[in-house]
């Protein structure tokens, strides 16, 4: 075919698809105009008078909001009466009723080797005789009990007394130390979520003025950190009230346990 008759078919057909092109953004354009609303005018007027008689009143109440309904309250269903006991003889193998003491029981208590170790299962210490006693827990006749138990003895020439004597001159002043002390003892968190207890003993000297002089771990918990607290708690503690002037003491020096047990403490 000739190279002109190319460059013309080419031609035709360019220009047919330009108006195919023109002539479908005409139909789309009318197409949109046509999908627009159509405003149509509204004329107000005022209705004659014997229009107006003949239309229903208008209730002119004021409209209350919508109350939310009132949900209803589920009752729980009745439960069956207990049947009453009745006395009489009890079964073989039935269990009496005991009301247990609301307390924790021990994750491991001292045993009197100053180690934090678990009961030896002695009875009267921490451990009762199975029947004896009713749950394994301290009392406070067991705390002292385990204070005096691991006492190191006296050296020659030392006039320390301990916190728990029954020395007439002393108990007041030692009974407000101890409580002084105790105000301040803390049980040191990481060893009580660690489980660790255990014993130790403490040696100082409280001067004429109330000051503290010397203080000495004289045996220890087997732990530091329980150790440290004890060692710390003595320090913040002073100073002491003075020394009675009744008592002529230049220096009052005490001997005493510290007990850490089941996240308390104790000094003794």
């Amino acid at each position: 075919m000739p190279r002109p008759l190319h460059v013309t078919q080419f031609i035709i057909a360019s220009f047919g698809l330009h108006l195919l092109l023109v002539a479908a953004a005409v139909y789309v354009a009318n197409r949109a105009d046509l999908s627009l609303p159509m405003l149509t005018p509204v004329n107000i007027v005022d209705l004659p008078q014997n229009v107006v008689a003949k239309l229903p009143p208008v209730d002119t109440r004021p409209i209350s909001p919508p109350t939310a309904p009132t949900p209803q309250r589920r009752t729980a269903p009745e439960r069956a009466p207990r049947p009453e006991s009745v006395p009489g003889p009890k079964h073989v193998g039935s269990a009496p009723d005991i009301a247990l003491p609301r307390t924790t029981p021990p994750q491991g208590l001292t045993d009197g080797s100053d180690k934090g170790t678990s009961p030896t299962g002695k009875p009267g210490i921490g451990i009762r005789e199975a029947g004896k006693g009713p749950l394994p827990f301290l009392s406070q006749a067991d705390i002292e009990e385990l204070a005096r138990k691991g006492m190191p003895e006296k050296r020659p020439g030392d006039d320390s007394v301990t916190l728990d004597t029954d020395e007439f001159k002393f108990i007041s002043y030692n009974r407000w130390l101890k409580y002084k002390v105790e105000s301040v003892l803390r049980y040191p968190e990481l060893a009580a979520v660690s489980g660790l207890q255990g014993t130790l003993y403490i040696q100082f000297d409280i001067m004429k003025d109330g000051s503290l002089g010397d203080l000495e771990l004289i045996k220890s918990s087997g732990y530091k950190i329980l150790d440290d607290e004890a060692l710390r708690s003595i320090r913040a503690t002073a100073p002491f009230q003075p020394l009675p002037d009744g008592w002529n003491m230049d220096h009052y020096t005490i001997r005493a346990a510290v007990l850490f047990y089941l996240s308390e403490a104790y000094i003794r």
